[in-house]
C-alpha cells in the first residue's frame, strides 16, 4: 500500500502526551515501553528514567 492509497487520517494535529510523573504537567516527548504489548509511558526530559547521564 502506498501513501496515496492509504485512507486519510481524521485526527488533526499532533498527539500530545503529558509527563507520567504526577503533578509535572509538562509535555512528555520521551516514551518507553518494555514490549509492544505494554502501553507506552511518556515523560518530560527532566523525569525520563532511561536517559544516559553525561560522564565527568
Amino acid at each position: 500500500m502506498s501513501d496515496l492509497d492509504r485512507p486519510r487520517q481524521t485526527t488533526s494535529g499532533p498527539h500530545v502526551h503529558s509527563c507520567s510523573t504526577e503533578e509535572c504537567g509538562k509535555w512528555g516527548g520521551f516514551g518507553f515501553a518494555s514490549a509492544a504489548s505494554i502501553e507506552t509511558r511518556w515523560w518530560c526530559w527532566e523525569h525520563y528514567p532511561h536517559k544516559e547521564m553525561p560522564r565527568k
